[in-house]
């Protein structure tokens, strides 16, 4: 990275596609950046390119007090990895319980590590309504809409992040702990769509390979009204919904608590 570029201070990704909390999620797909390694990367920017562009320690500090750092992780854990007996033996070798712990543990050591780093505002994400997404309901035997076996795995998670995260707000002096409480929205739309303006909310939007359960196939042609899916994908949602979440996110109430976007700004 060279620190030239504007966007060092302007805002950074460092996400990275099929990896999860866990070093070992994702893989059987090919290589991909851990979060451990997200949070790496991270790091050097923040020893490496930072120092260009400010004047000594106590600006950077200020500023990286003053950023927002946004996670969305977790997901993959269950999807390429407790759900998939195959590939991984975790499923066998921990109930749902246990296993939210392991992620929850994992996750709450690289917040802890980026906030030793200097980060002090924090957005966190929900997993969203995993047995919701075709790459589940194709792939197995249920009624109605959604796998509702994998989506109660998600919500034990959910709700040991809700209480990691207001922990460390009170543990982590001057630190801002923002849950984004996506799950909910998400499975209201999946089961209300045209309450969202939506019209589909089972099927791609684009042709994926493995009867629509995975990405979409290259060159192929997308359905022509993308802002009325809820999936883009056999994983993923929409720019639409994304789009609905951020409105929220930023602005209301229901979706980031204690906190939205706006208010954490401000403090």
């Amino acid at each position: 990275m060279s620190p030239s570029r504007p966007d060092v201070i302007t805002g950074l990704n460092f996400a990275s596609g099929s990896c999860g909390i866990l070093p070992e999620t994702g893989s059987p797909y090919g290589i991909c950046l851990k979060l451990e390694d997200q949070v790496n990367l991270f790091e050097r920017t923040a020893v490496n390119d930072l120092p260009e562009h400010f004047n000594g320690s106590n600006d950077i500090s200020d500023y990286l007090s003053k950023s927002i750092f946004a996670l969305t992780v977790g997901s993959n854990d269950y999807i390429n990895n407790y759900l998939e007996p195959n590939l991984f033996d975790t499923s066998r070798s921990y109930p749902p319980n246990a296993f939210s712990q392991i992620l929850i543990g994992n996750l709450s050591d690289h917040l802890r590590r980026l906030f030793d780093l200097g980060a002090r505002k924090f957005v966190v994400f929900e997993i969203g309504p995993i047995g919701c997404i075709p790459s589940i309901t194709r792939k197995s035997n249920h009624s109605g809409l959604c796998v509702d076996e994998s989506n109660r795995l998600v919500s034990i998670f959910n709700g040991d992040l809700r209480e990691m995260l207001r922990n460390m707000t009170v543990y982590l002096r001057g630190s801002a702990f923002v849950l984004g409480e996506a799950n909910w929205l998400g499975y209201d739309a999946i089961i209300h769509p045209p309450k969202y303006g939506l019209t589909d909310s089972t099927n791609p939007c684009c042709k994926a390979w493995g009867n629509g359960t995975s990405g979409c196939i290259p060159f192929l042609s997308s359905c022509r009204n993308p802002n009325e899916h809820f999936f883009w994908d056999g994983y993923h949602q929409t720019e639409t919904f994304y789009s609905i979440i951020a409105t929220r996110c930023f602005n209301g109430t229901s979706v980031c608590t204690p906190l939205n976007i706006k208010e954490l700004v401000q403090i």
